[in-house]
């Protein structure tokens, strides 16, 4: 699968994957990863740890004044969403957002500045995924299209999240 086709396919899945969690708890037989309010955190099992700070990075960046802020816990619940939901991916497609991570953290060195993105200031940061939402390069849209998805899907499906927007909740 190339590349671009992944991107789209992942924004899709990742939206399509959010109205499965409003309508039910289960979805092509597979169970979805427990919501972020559950549970004490786990070990990941799909990211690694330097995939998990840039993930986490971006978390922070993307949901900068959202509530309930990711802050509270440094973006820890959002990465462990994302991870377990990776789980139900295939493997080609974990492979890919984990080189998207990667990417991510070190473009800021393909643009000569001498940190990696997590090491960043919150300005930095936030110019570069500006840059990348906003870039010439479809394949740099369609990854922060794809990181996006991602946080706010685990943003979203958190029930603390629905007062903001208006939900109510399921019907069922």
């Amino acid at each position: 699968m190339k590349r671009r086709r992944f991107f789209q396919v992942s924004v899709l899945g990742s939206l399509g994957l959010g109205a499965a969690l409003l309508v039910g708890e289960h979805t092509l037989g597979r169970s979805l990863p427990d919501t972020i309010t559950q549970g004490q955190p786990q070990p990941l099992l799909v990211l690694s740890a330097s995939e998990s700070v840039t993930l986490r990075a971006v978390t922070l960046r993307i949901l900068d004044g959202a509530s309930p802020s990711p802050r509270l816990d440094s973006g820890a619940a959002i990465c462990q969403f994302v991870d377990r939901y990776l789980t139900n991916l295939p493997t080609g497609l974990q492979s890919d957002v984990r080189a998207l991570l990667h990417l991510v953290e070190l473009y800021p060195l393909l643009q000569l500045k001498m940190a990696r993105f997590s090491h960043l200031r919150a300005e930095e940061q936030d110019a570069l995924l500006s840059g990348w939402q906003d870039s010439r390069l479809g394949l740099l849209r369609q990854g922060f299209q794809a990181l996006k998805s991602l946080v706010c899907l685990a943003h979203y499906q958190d029930a603390r999240s629905f007062a903001t927007i208006g939900y109510s909740g399921p019907l069922v």
